[in-house]
């Protein structure tokens, strides 16, 4: 099978609309936070209703387009460069949560 740049499979092509939900989210984050001239540190769907909706919904779909472009291509031998481009944010992204919450847990140092 060759590599390709666009996805083949119905899985790769929900990563890659996944991801593109994610630009436009972002880009739409910022917009919104521009317009609305934030002030908050950490928004969030309580202190900043809109502003913290769209954030974390932006971080939702870069993790689930890292997942299923994951299950893509093990599950169905997705080769397209796109997809394994995609991974890699939602990666992160994932993390970054992760190591948000546990800071959140320990607490800031005394």
């Amino acid at each position: 099978m060759k590599n390709r740049f666009l996805p083949q499979t119905s899985k790769g092509k929900w990563a890659v609309g996944l991801f593109a939900a994610f630009l436009v989210l972002g880009i739409a984050g910022n917009r919104i936070s521009n317009a609305t001239v934030n002030t908050i540190e950490y928004p969030n769907p309580i202190n900043s209703p809109l502003l913290g909706s769209v954030i974390y919904l932006a971080f939702t779909a870069a993790i689930l387009a890292s997942i299923i472009g994951f299950l893509a291509v093990k599950k169905d031998h997705e080769r397209s460069l796109l997809v394994f481009l995609l991974i890699l944010p939602g990666l992160f992204f994932f993390i970054a949560i992760v190591g948000f919450m546990i800071a959140n847990l320990i607490g800031p140092p005394d």
